[in-house]
């Protein structure tokens, strides 16, 4: 069913994602990858409007009407690395009033749920440090901080677009649109080429183009995208990084 997030609900356990979200275009169930790549929150190609042309401009999918498991058949899943943060999880999600489920699959996609994680942006979320929410501009420890940066950041970008979680999920990989006034990729949301493109190589590790294909149809429906079921991967070459000739 379809998992509505209220306050009351925040904790809640139990939903199972059973059937395609009806305010998704394209929609599948289950979830497929390859050139037709879709799940129950809607097909590749609607989620990533306008990458293959003008520039990203992210169809509307309500925060609070996304299809997906529960928190903890999560953890009885793919997310069982996630469980030692549930606290940190559910405290961050009443704080920042986003579903804790959320929050974990997130923290799987971008680290395995391993605070240990380094990079640019360490830590279980990979939160730049610029979005800490101590006071400090370094939250990777302890993790109950990492889970606030990026709660507050994820919160941030549902606010400033009506509550429409492609848009918040996609910016949280760094993704952007002609309305963000960002002035990359000549003024134009993201698009296939930008990533390995000198001026995507100049700002950091390239987004990858199969992101919300990845989490809103792959973790958030339980599905081990680092693992057994990374064949449901969308359609776009990434590796995380130029090589080769890759995407992203």
């Amino acid at each position: 069913m379809i998992y509505k997030i209220t306050l009351s609900a925040i904790v809640s356990v139990g939903f199972v994602a059973a059937q395609t979200n009806p305010e998704a275009q394209g929609a599948c169930n289950p979830t497929q990858g390859g050139s037709n790549a879709c799940g129950p929150n809607g097909s590749e190609d609607w989620l990533n409007t306008g990458i293959e042309g003008d520039g990203w401009n992210p169809p509307f999918l309500d925060i609070n009407n996304l299809t997906h498991i529960s928190l903890e058949d999560f953890y009885n899943g793919p997310g069982g690395s996630c469980r030692q943060y549930d606290s940190a999880f559910k405290s961050s999600g009443q704080k920042y009033n986003i579903d804790p489920a959320i929050l974990a699959f997130i923290g799987m996609q971008e680290s395995s749920c391993d605070n240990n994680a380094g990079g640019y942006t360490p830590g279980l979320m990979q939160c730049s440090p610029d979005n800490c929410q101590n006071g400090r501009h370094d939250c990777q420890w302890p993790v109950e901080d990492n889970v606030d940066c990026g709660a507050a950041y994820l919160r941030s970008q549902l606010d400033n677009s009506n509550q429409n979680a492609i848009r918040a999920i996609g910016a949280y990989n760094g993704w952007f649109t002609a309305e963000d006034n960002t002035g990359l990729n000549g003024g134009k949301g993201l698009t296939t080429y930008y990533p390995c493109s000198d001026e995507g190589r100049r700002n950091g590790s390239p987004q990858n183009l199969n992101y919300i294909h990845e989490t809103l149809n792959g973790w958030f429906q339980g599905k081990d995208m680092y693992g057994n079921d990374a064949y449901l991967d969308g359609k776009y070459d990434c590796q995380g990084n130029c090589d080769g000739g890759r995407q992203c």
